[in-house]
């Protein structure tokens, strides 16, 4: 593996800890696409024995972070220009817009400060150059809104793509020459939810989402 160090953990953590703890390392971007996870490596590093590894390995394979090759080691996962064109970007556009639809008229002015306050955030990411920061708060304002709806099944679904959504949006983010660019697009989304009119909403949505600058980097 890279030099990335994992942070020592005591004998009774449960798996979930130790897959948040490689979860974050994989969405930070301190462990890339193709590296190799040791599961003795790991163990060493974290103070445990390999079992909760295993384990937490395999939930994160679940979650589409990993791949484990049979027989063979586990390695971080990729998204490929395939799996964002024909998956991801479809799904997240009709989701999110599926939730507008249905709840525009639910948005009251919390929704929204929740909403600015997000960008607020992004705001600061991006001045101290925090792409994970960024990256995150870009996550949490989407799925602010997808959360907003009453539909569980909308909710499950999203929960079910959202972490190769992080992975997609590091792995761009991290090319960004100006990251000011990710808190002023989000702006203009805020500016098009304040319209009530689904066809400027629309529009800037599919401009946001389906932007080609998403591409160029894939």
């Amino acid at each position: 593996m890279s030099k990335f160090q994992f942070k020592s953990q005591e004998n009774l953590s449960l798996r979930q800890k130790v897959a948040a703890d490689i979860r974050d390392a994989i969405i930070q971007g301190s462990l890339k696409p193709g590296e190799k996870l040791k599961e003795q490596e790991i163990s060493e590093q974290m103070g445990i024995s390999r079992g909760p590894i295993r384990e937490a390995l395999r939930d994160l394979e679940a979650m589409g972070l990993v791949t484990c090759l049979p027989y063979k080691e586990t390695v971080v996962a990729d998204v490929t220009k395939e799996e964002i064109v024909d998956m991801l970007i479809p799904i997240r556009l009709k989701l999110e817009l599926y939730s507008i639809k249905y709840n525009l008229d639910r948005y009251d002015s919390h929704f929204f400060d929740t909403l600015n306050e997000a960008i607020a955030r992004m705001d600061r990411h991006a001045a101290d150059n925090d792409i994970a920061g960024l990256v995150e708060e870009d996550i949490q304002f989407h799925e602010h809104i997808i959360l907003w709806t009453e539909s569980s099944y909308t909710q499950q679904i999203w929960l079910g793509i959202v972490n190769r959504l992080r992975l997609h949006f590091m792995k761009n983010t991290l090319h960004f020459t100006d990251l000011s660019r990710v808190p002023n697009d989000h702006r203009a989304l805020v500016d098009a939810l304040g319209t009530k009119d689904l066809g400027i909403i629309t529009s800037a949505w599919e401009k946001h989402i389906e932007d080609d600058d998403c591409l160029l980097y894939l």
